[in-house]
């Protein structure tokens, strides 16, 4: 199945074969929506580039990332075919939980970030990807980046890792919970079996809203809101910002995609980061984890501690840091930093 996006770039569909899950199970009949920009013929002398997206992002690279692709840029793609898949369990045309449901008695199967940098792999041999140039991706798609470093058959000269940890910290498991309990407390939500279009709108703002909080810097909200009612009597701009997005959220995205994503950031956890960094290191040339100096959900400091672990390990790790008062999206705000962090590593 194929169809074209307003880009020009098609959008595709690959049915995967089983897939055994880190939670023991095997899937079969997963589906993988997914994108190739670029040129191919130059990858095959250049390197291809492999780019995984954050929570709520998709195969549609250029709506998140736009400014860093084309022709020149940092994913440039008069050098290079760059793949982009929508990650199994969103909503964006990948095998989700609203699609399960209608085909499946029991329930979506849970997913780590380990299991979405695995079901690229038939991805990549379906494509004749023999060599990576680059693999990279922030927050959720961070996470898979890490992780594909650790499992890939296919070589990869550089991993570049933004706004990421190793394990999922308490804090922002919690956060994430409270995310999930404003869902769940939403009696559209029926346990997560709703029918398809009739979701728990206000809950999935309620968690959106909170979200935004944890993705931006108090700096920021200081600077751009303060205590102002500007746009309502007796509503402070940051109310009216934060209600906003959650309603730009509904409008876009599913409920329950949105709860199992969040489920596999919680999952995240390369294990001990010794064998983790060695196993990286006999697949990729060079790892770059990138911090953002104001982000208060995967703080620079978690970052910085595994490019430390990777490199005693013997890893050819790097550290970076961007510095802005956006907070966690920095990465997704930030583009000179961003181009000059994917370019140069």
């Amino acid at each position: 199945m194929t169809t074209t996006i307003a880009t020009g770039w098609p959008t595709r569909e690959l049915v995967l074969g089983d897939l055994a899950t880190a939670q023991g199970r095997v899937v079969g009949g997963l589906r993988l929506r997914y994108r190739v920009l670029g040129d191919v013929a130059a990858a095959a002398e250049n390197g291809w580039i492999l780019v995984f997206h954050a929570l709520t992002g998709s195969s549609e690279l250029e709506a998140w990332w736009g400014p860093l692709v084309g022709p020149g840029r940092a994913l440039d793609t008069s050098r290079h075919a760059i793949v982009a898949a929508n990650l199994l369990g969103s909503c964006y045309g990948s095998t989700g939980p609203t699609e399960w449901k209608t085909q499946h008695s029991d329930a979506f199967p849970e997913l780590t970030p380990e299991d979405l940098a695995r079901a690229h792999l038939p991805l990549l041999d379906h494509l004749g990807v023999q060599r990576l140039a680059l693999a990279t991706g922030g927050s959720l798609g961070g996470m898979v980046a890490l992780q594909w470093g650790r499992v890939t058959s296919v070589p990869t000269a550089r991993l570049v890792v933004f706004a990421a940890p190793t394990a999922a910290s308490p804090q922002a498991i919690g956060w994430n919970a409270v995310q999930r309990m404003a869902i769940e407390a939403d009696p559209a939500w029926q346990g997560g079996l709703y029918p398809t279009g009739h979701g728990p709108v206000a809950g999935l703002a309620a968690a959106r809203a909170l979200a935004m909080i944890t993705y931006r810097s108090g700096a920021e909200f200081q600077a751009r809101f303060g205590r102002q009612s500007s746009r309502s009597e007796g509503v402070f701009d940051v109310e009216h910002y934060l209600r906003r997005q959650g309603d730009k959220l509904v409008a876009r995205f599913d409920a329950a995609s949105y709860v199992a994503l969040m489920r596999a950031m919680d999952l995240q956890e390369v294990g001990d980061l010794t064998v983790a960094a060695q196993d990286t290191a006999r697949r990729v040339g060079r790892v770059i984890g990138v911090g953002i100096d104001s982000d208060i959900l995967y703080p620079a400091t978690e970052v910085r501690e595994w490019v430390a672990a990777y490199q005693a390990a013997g890893a050819p790790a790097e550290y970076r840091e961007i510095a802005s008062l956006y907070g966690h999206d920095a990465f997704l705000i930030e583009w000179d930093q961003v181009d000059r962090i994917l370019r140069d590593g």
